[in-house]
């Protein structure tokens, strides 16, 4: 479970909330603050891990630049305050792992760049059946003036007596 604070809720985050989770046995509960000095829930960043039934504070350590972290059993994974926003660490690399924001202009691409291979093979499809067309009418005006040929020889041969 992860509350984001606000004015209005901050209070509750830390106080009748937390105690709801632990009793509901909710196995973590991380509140994040995005305020430099954490106003709504008195500290930037906090969490709580279920041990035995109670809840237990998550140690946050320093993790440079301002930045703060606590590790997370269950995700395995370090919630991260930095600059007011909240991240997400992969422990075995202590890389970011990327949100929807990092990964949109990617995808967005991504999909574009498909669209484009789809029309391109549209219009090769469409000239490639234009072809076949033009080709066909050709062969179909070629049968049909080879049997208009026959047609005349047949007359003149008919015509010459013979």
């Amino acid at each position: 479970m992860l509350e984001i604070a606000s004015e209005p809720t901050g209070r509750t985050d830390v106080g009748a909330k937390r105690n709801d989770y632990e009793r509901l046995q909710i196995p973590e509960y991380w509140r994040f603050d995005e305020t430099e000095t954490g106003r709504y829930h008195g500290a930037r960043l906090g969490g709580d891990i279920l041990v035995d039934g109670r809840y237990r504070p998550v140690t946050i350590e320093e993790a440079g630049d301002g930045a703060v972290q606590g590790y997370s059993p269950m995700l395995d994974l370090y919630l991260r305050w930095e600059q007011g926003e909240l991240a997400l660490i992969d422990p075995a690399t202590g890389r970011h792992i990327a949100t929807f924001e990092d990964e949109k202009p990617r995808a967005d691409a991504e999909r574009e760049a498909r669209i484009e291979e789809m029309e391109a093979r549209a219009i090769a499809e469409a000239e490639r059946n234009a072809q076949q067309r033009r080709a066909d009418s050709a062969e179909t005006r070629a049968s049909a003036a080879e049997a208009r040929i026959r047609e005349l020889e047949a007359e003149n041969r008919r015509l010459r007596g013979g």
